[in-house]
């Protein structure tokens, strides 16, 4: 640290130091929520996120987090500014409104402002997915509702929920009513508030330590080290603009035609920007599958920061150098009262982070990526019904299972427990162990599916089988499938993902009673029935036949492929003699030469 005509100059060695510190806070809060919290959703899932915001309430700090939580945190902070007392310390607001910044209901956000020496200098924010928020039915996704009195949910816009550092009871009480299962609401609220203090008792030891001034100076350097970082990056790429188009698939008599994605980009090096333009999107709202300010904002984002090197510092800095142009009204842009987000974190995003991110490979191939699974299948349900063991008190709470969804990337296979590209990999899948004891289900089965990958010379991850049965009484499985006409597609040669489906049948009477089930649905499951989900697998990257035949031979040992697909898809012959097999490489050779040329001879004509 030097000072330069009363301006203080934090030095390289300080900056990082000061940048580390944040991000420990950020862990240890998030590891606050993740031990304290009550619901399976956010104990053993972590579908949580936490931040630091600076006294402006900009982003400066993430630890690794749920990309659509976080890269919009900036806007959830928003309301604490306009909030008709201010802000005094031992304040804490709770902001779960898609129109005042956040994200959907189900995501309270609870902000501490962090004061020193009667100074604000610090925000913190501990978001939590709840296992139920008050919708009319018991699922926190409601992808029928047209608006927000259909759907249900409670709606805090950057209220106060404790002052002085004590609960507004009034607040709790309200939120209590209305939620299906108000205790285990109550523990994760806890847990979202000692979250948030936790961070504001470090962030004032951090103060005590280095004093205001310096503080204030290395938030105002740390932003402006994002944002040059980001631009050397941008400076790096072409000039130029470009388009991709996505869909999201229909949901009978409510949106039949689907939901269309049109997504420009366009790059200027010389002044340092990104723009994603959404503009040129449908303005239909007619259900609960709409995206937010908050969402959309960070699905672009996130899209694009996943094609950028990893070491750019994701504060606001950087973040605001990738402009998001949207419309008000739209399906794809930011919501208006009173239509429903109630499905804002998922679906659609989903869709638009995936094109994005597949947009860029015209860009450039590094970090080249196909597009992810598609979301939501039953083994992601939110379940609900009464538990017997428990004298018949209800339950709530969202799966996080039987999904894989990683799509192909450049020098990479999918990831399995990729889940959902809004969360890119941050979900842990629920343990079937916690789960069944915790709740009166049964997983009957939950395999890997051969031949469902997305075929590239990097493979996505293959897609999941999942059956699941009630104990005794009846269980809600409530769920909104994509994936099952608009499969996300592969890049550079790479195929589609696998088609995702869902089904129920009599278990006695076996797989040959199978009824098809709608791909949005909150189908009631009944003792001796159960419930199937075979989930999306994202598109592969890159020609098959040029996949490592090491790498097929593995995978047909190890089941997730058949040998007669490593033959007509990947040209390679595999010896299953041996017992960790072998490949023929004169003969795959051969046989890779003829089908590319037949490849070549299929594009010519089609051309």
């Amino acid at each position: 640290m030097s000072q330069e005509k009363d301006k203080i100059v934090i030095e390289p060695y300080l900056m990082s130091v000061l940048s580390s510190r944040l991000y420990s806070v950020g862990i240890e809060m998030t590891n606050t929520m993740i031990r304290s919290a009550r619901s399976l959703l956010m104990s053993i899932c972590r579908d949580l996120s936490t931040a630091i915001c600076d006294r402006n309430g900009q982003v400066i700090s993430l630890p690794p987090c749920i990309p659509v939580h976080v890269a919009n945190m900036s806007l959830t902070t928003r309301p604490c500014f306009e909030h008709p007392e201010g802000i005094q310390q031992g304040d804490l607001f709770l902001n779960n409104s898609p129109y005042n910044g956040n994200t959907h209901h189900a995501d309270y956000t609870y902000l501490a402002p962090v004061f020193h020496e009667g100074e604000l200098m610090f925000f913190t924010a501990a978001k939590g997915h709840q296992a139920d928020c008050g919708n009319s039915i018991p699922s926190t996704y409601h992808g029928s509702a047209q608006d927000i009195y259909e759907e249900g949910a409670l709606n805090f816009p950057g209220v106060k929920v404790q002052k002085n550092y004590k609960d507004v009871p009034d607040i709790i009480s309200i939120a209590k009513a209305r939620i299906r299962v108000p205790e285990q609401w109550y523990g994760d609220y806890l847990a979202g508030v000692g979250a948030a203090r936790t961070g504001e008792r470090r962030l004032v030891d951090l103060c005590k330590e280095y004093g205001n001034d310096v503080i204030k100076a290395f938030c105002d350097a740390f932003q402006e080290y994002g944002e040059k970082r980001i631009i050397e990056e941008i400076k790096k790429m072409p000039k130029g603009e470009w388009d991709y188009e996505v869909k999201h698939d229909p949901i009978p008599e409510v949106l039949p035609e689907g939901v269309r994605i049109y997504i420009k980009c366009s790059i200027d090096p010389e002044e340092g920007y990104i723009t994603i333009d959404l503009r040129e999107n449908s303005d239909s709202m007619v259900c609960g599958l709409n995206l937010c300010e908050a969402t959309t904002l960070a699905s672009a984002r996130a899209g694009v920061l996943n094609r950028l090197s990893p070491d750019i510092p994701h504060n606001e800095g950087a973040m605001k150098r990738i402009r998001v142009l949207m419309k008000e009204g739209c399906v794809v842009g930011k919501a208006k009262h009173p239509y429903s987000s109630s499905v804002a974190t998922t679906n659609v995003a989903d869709r638009l982070i995936s094109g994005v991110q597949a947009l860029f490979n015209k860009i450039t191939e590094e970090r080249g990526i196909a597009e992810g699974g598609t979301v939501m299948c039953p083994a992601v349900s939110v379940i609900s019904g009464k538990d017997w063991r428990r004298n018949d008190e209800p339950y709530v709470n969202q799966l996080f299972i039987g999904m894989t969804g990683g799509p192909g990337v450049r020098g990479h296979d999918g990831w399995v427990t990729y889940q959902f590209p809004c969360t890119g990999g941050a979900l842990y899948w629920t343990s079937v162990e916690v789960m069944e004891q915790r709740y009166p289900v049964k997983v009957v089965e939950e395999e890997i599916i051969p031949d469902s990958v997305g075929h590239g010379q990097w493979n996505s991850a293959p897609a999941c089988k999942f059956v699941m049965t009630p104990r005794k009484h009846p269980v809600t499985f409530a769920y909104s499938n994509d994936g099952t006409i608009n499969l996300p597609k592969g890049a550079n040669g790479g195929s589609k993902g696998w088609k995702a489906a869902s089904w129920q049948f009599d278990v006695e009477k076996g797989e040959e009673s199978r009824v098809e089930l709608p791909p949005f649905a909150a189908p009631s499951i009944q003792f001796g029935e159960a419930i199937v989900s075979e989930s999306s697998s994202g598109g592969g990257y890159g020609e098959p036949l040029d996949r490592d035949p090491e790498m097929v031979r593995h995978r047909a040992r190890e089941g997730w492929l058949t040998l007669e697909t490593a033959k007509e898809i990947y040209g390679v012959i595999l010896d299953t003699t041996p017992e960790k097999y072998a490949v023929d490489y004169n003969a795959t050779e051969q046989l890779r030469k003829q089908l590319k040329e037949e490849k070549e001879r299929g594009v010519k004509t089609n051309g």
